[in-house]
Parts: structure tokens; C-alpha cells; sequence
């Protein structure tokens, strides 16, 4: 008897989906690969849509009117459709996250009507962008969670997506992590323009060594940078700080925790550092000047003090407003101002209202 061949049938194939990344360095990089990406599509009689900018929307239909193709007729057939990406994300976004119910019903609902559009045999292509404006907003959870989301929806409906980030938002160590996240929610990682696309394997060998060679420089210049910063430090009996306004939480260096008195964690939030000055002249007076600082993006320098023990030291703060790829944040630094001969500061109110009742 011949042996028997199983073959496993799938009744509901699932949708097919290419979700890529592309990150850049310029704008005209990201709306060339665009034409390439959207060009192509609209020239095979596939159905595009993109999530993006108004610049970026802009230039976009100028550099497909470049290639010669007809974006008129594209979009009066349907197969061309453009929404901005700001309103589109402002419509199922709650509490600073993406709702995924929300989101299945906006985009979900736009898919199905861009893919009834479609022509047999052909594909749904889109673009976004959403995600870029949420890193850029510093909400990084947000933007890891949206990838996510795509994701699912790539489970119900077949579309090819390619979203984009500017590779300047990832400048910080701390973004490591989550850029690692980023690319690893995407099929395909299209690199900046530094790398490059075309050209021998030997070239990309060279380029990549390259590479290698300048982050391993920088790493090297940041921990050397950090030993200074923790040597000066020690001398002057100060600590540097950082607020992410985004999220209202203080970031302190081990020098800054501990002038203030903190034991363990150096990540505290707003409402957390208000709560070590017993007295609340300080605390309105240092509230008052972060969001001074914040509005008109100047120096300040504010005092506070706080208790340790039976001691009351008067801490200095002082620092400036930053836009880090458009995201706000502030650094500055804590310092003992407590005079030599630890003078007293003014009396804790509490004990002055007991000695009144008295």
C-alpha cells in the first residue's frame, strides 16, 4: 500500500502584510524613497494610501507629478487617498495612548473601503507617519504600542505599510532600547541615507564598519563625559537633574539624589520633589518658576528647602528649557546653598501655627 500524504489545508489563508521601516536624515531622502514606494503602486493599478504631513503630502504629489503620473485620475478613482496624520491620530487617541478599539474602527474601516476600491488582483499600499509624530511628541510608549497595533490589524486585512521616523529623534542613549523595540514590530528596516542602498557588498561592509567605529567613539566620549560630570560633581557638592515635561518626571544624577534625600530611585516624579519642601512658599515659588521657564524658555534659578533630620538645608535649582527633535525638556542643576554656619531657615509653618495656638 503507498504511503499516504497528508497535506494541511488552510480554509482561511491569512491576509498577507509587509510591514517595513524607513528611517531618514533628510525630508527630500524620505519623499524620494515615497515616490518609489507610492510611484509604484499607483503605476501598477494598486491602491495607495498615506498617513502624513501636510509638507510631506505636498511633496509627495510633486515628486509623483515628476514621474509622470496622473494623481488626479488616481485619486478621482479612489485608488489615491491622503489624510493628515495629526487628525487621523487625534481621532482614537485616549489619554495620551492609542485606543485600540478606536483604532480598529478608524483605520480598520479605512482599509476595508480602500481595499473594496481595489482591482482584483491587485494591493493595498499605505504609508504613515502617525508613529513618528508620537515619538516626537515623547510619548514613546504610545509609538511602540500604534506599531503594535498595525500588527493586529495585518491579521484581518492585507495591505503592504512602510512607516517612517527621522533617525534624529533617536539621539539619545535611552532611546536604544525602544529603537530596538521599534524596528523589531517591522518585517524590513530600510536605514538612513548614510548607509548605502546600492553599490558592492564591499562597500556595505565598509560603510557598516564605519559606523560601528563612530558609535563605539561616542559611547567612549559619553562615559568619559559622564566620569567628568561625576568628578565635578563630587568637588562642588552638586548633581545635575532632567524633567521630561511630557511626563513631569525628574531624573536625577546619584549626586542629586542624594543632596535631596532620596534613597534608591533617581526617576521621581513633579508631585514627588514638591512633596520634600515642608514649606509652601517654596513649593508654589519653584512650581512658578519651571513653568516660567518652560513658557518663555529662559534660565532660572529658584531655592527650596527641605528637612534632614533636624537640619533644614536650602537647596539651589537652576536650569533652562530644551527641545530635544521637538520634544521639551529641561536640565539643569541642584547645589547646597545652606550657609557654612547652617543658619536656620524660616520656621516650619506648621510649628508656627501650633506655637500661636499655644
Amino acid at each position: 500500500m503507498p504511503d499516504r500524504q497528508i497535506a494541511e489545508v488552510c480554509v482561511h489563508p491569512p491576509p498577507h502584510c509587509c510591514h517595513n521601516v524607513k528611517f531618514y536624515e533628510h525630508d527630500q531622502e524620505l519623499i524620494e524613497t515615497l515616490g518609489r514606494h507610492i510611484g509604484n503602486a499607483l503605476e501598477c493599478g494598486d491602491t495607495a494610501i498615506v498617513i502624513a504631513t501636510r509638507s510631506h503630502r505636498e511633496a509627495l504629489v510633486e515628486e509623483l507629478s515628476v514621474r509622470k503620473i496622473n494623481v488626479s485620475a488616481a485619486v478621482k478613482a479612489g485608488r489615491f487617498i491622503q489624510l493628515d496624520a495629526a487628525r487621523t491620530l487625534a481621532k482614537f487617541m485616549v489619554g495620551g495612548a492609542p485606543d485600540r478599539n478606536k483604532f480598529q474602527d478608524c483605520i480598520g474601516s479605512l482599509l476595508s473601503q480602500a481595499a473594496a476600491k481595489t482591482m482584483p488582483g491587485r494591493h493595498l499600499v499605505a504609508f504613515g507617519e502617525m508613529v513618528a509624530l508620537l515619538w516626537a511628541q515623547g510619548k514613546r510608549d504610545a509609538t511602540l504600542r500604534l506599531e503594535e497595533l498595525w500588527n493586529e490589524l495585518a491579521e484581518r486585512h492585507a495591505f503592504d505599510l512602510l512607516c517612517a521616523y527621522p533617525i534624529s529623534g533617536f539621539d539619545r542613549t535611552e532611546h536604544r532600547q525602544l529603537f530596538f523595540s521599534i524596528c523589531g514590530e517591522h518585517i524590513d528596516v530600510n536605514p538612513a541615507e548614510s548607509y548605502p542602498e546600492a553599490g558592492s557588498d564591499k562597500q556595505r561592509r565598509r560603510s557598516v564598519a564605519r559606523l560601528q567605529q563612530r558609535a563605539n567613539a561616542l559611547e567612549t566620549e559619553i562615559r568619559i563625559s559622564q566620569e567628568r560630570v561625576q568628578l565635578l560633581q563630587q568637588v562642588t557638592k552638586a548633581g545635575t537633574w532632567e524633567l521630561d515635561i511630557e511626563s513631569d518626571v525628574f531624573s536625577f544624577s546619584s549626586a542629586a539624589a542624594k543632596l535631596l534625600g532620596f534613597s534608591s530611585s533617581n526617576r521621581v516624579r513633579l508631585g514627588e520633589l514638591m512633596d520634600l519642601m515642608y514649606y509652601s512658599g517654596d513649593r508654589e515659588a519653584v512650581f512658578a518658576s519651571l513653568q516660567s521657564a518652560q513658557r518663555h524658555r529662559k534660565d532660572f534659578k529658584t531655592t527650596f528647602r527641605v528637612r534632614r533630620g533636624d537640619d533644614t538645608r536650602i537647596i539651589v535649582m537652576q536650569g533652562k528649557t530644551f527641545y530635544n527633535s521637538g520634544a521639551p525638556l529641561m536640565l539643569g542643576v541642584l547645589s547646597d546653598g545652606t550657609p557654612a554656619a547652617k543658619i536656620s531657615a524660616a520656621p516650619d509653618a506648621r510649628k508656627s501655627s501650633r506655637k500661636s495656638v499655644a
